[in-house]
């Protein structure tokens, strides 16, 4: 995805601690993390309030049992591995 730049106001003292909480090299990396947790987190909690509208059924219970039980709640981060295919 194309960077673009932009001017935004934020808090200075905010920014260098957050810079030195993560170890980013720079504000803008800084400002990428933090959009980046807060779109996961969002995505997150939409799926939570979609989930308790309509809770899983009987049958997604048991795939994701027998998915946990096969090994494949892995730590996979597929967001990432399919992130090319959103652009």
């Amino acid at each position: 995805m194309a960077k673009q730049k932009v001017t935004i106001t934020l808090d200075r003292s905010k920014a260098d601690n957050a810079r030195s909480l993560v170890g980013a090299r720079s504000t803008s990396e800084v400002v990428d993390i933090a959009l980046d947790q807060l779109i996961r987190a969002e995505r997150l909690r939409q799926d939570v309030a979609a989930y308790r509208r309509q809770p899983p059924t009987e049958a997604e219970r048991e795939v994701a049992l027998s998915a946990e039980a096969a090994g494949l709640d892995d730590e996979t981060d597929w967001e990432a591995a399919y992130l090319e295919d959103e652009a």
